[in-house]
């Protein structure tokens, strides 16, 4: 996730206020429309305005867009393991998602929406995000969950099915099972990457799967305390 954080992360922020919240109320904190996740509906203004105004985050909103071509001309990530892991393919996978999601907001040019669509077909229609390394899920189920949330009104009905159930069958089904969720309860940063990736997933699907995304929200609450 450190690629990411150095660009969008950063410029996200820019001119929004973060607040801490240490408890959720379903109908009070989660919006009941797409997007709820990081940016909502409207607040792309503020970043254009950030952009206008500082030669830095112009260079920054650039850089993003440039990358979003570059990725245009690349075959979509594939289920490919090095070793164990998927990870590298589950933060490649984040990276595009999250710049062409962001670029598709802010342009409203189309070949960003299909290249993102692209992107998130592809890795919900791999057999599994590599459950035995969790970290590999947590990463994916973030990127997929920001596509998703962002893109929501843009997508498909067909592709939008396939990846609510791609969130819930290969991200958050998963960490409930024992043998792939023992970082719930380390100090670490897995307890971090992982709860933060389920928590997205949840956002993503809420008003679908209400009582599971609540059951996911509720666990990170109480786990992220640990690191």
């Amino acid at each position: 996730m450190k690629k990411v954080a150095g660009s969008l992360w950063l410029l996200l922020l820019a001119g929004q206020a973060v607040t801490a919240q240490t408890s959720v109320n379903n109908k009070e904190l989660i919006p009941a429309d797409h997007p709820r996740i990081l940016l909502l509906r409207g607040e792309e203004a503020a970043i254009r305005k950030t952009i206008e105004s500082d030669p830095i985050w112009s260079k920054t909103g650039s850089y993003i867009l440039n990358s979003c071509d570059i990725i245009i001309e690349k075959p979509p990530v594939e289920r490919i393991l090095t070793g164990r892991r998927l990870l590298d393919k589950s933060r490649e996978a984040l990276r595009r998602i999250f710049y062409l999601s962001y670029a598709w907001r802010m342009t409203s040019q189309k070949k960003y929406l299909d290249r993102a669509v692209t992107e998130m077909t592809a890795v919900s229609s791999f057999s599994d995000w590599n459950p035995s390394h969790f970290l590999d899920v947590a990463e994916m189920t973030m990127a997929v969950s920001i596509g998703y949330d962002w893109l929501y009104e843009s997508l498909p009905a067909v592709t939008r099915d396939l990846i609510r159930k791609a969130i819930v069958e290969k991200g958050l089904e998963p960490s409930l099972k024992p043998e792939n969720s023992g970082w719930v309860n380390v100090t670490h940063n897995w307890n971090q990457v992982c709860n933060a990736g389920m928590a997205y997933g949840a956002l993503a699907v809420w008003e679908d799967e209400p009582e599971l995304a609540g059951s996911i929200i509720k666990r990170a609450i109480n786990s992220i305390t640990l690191p």
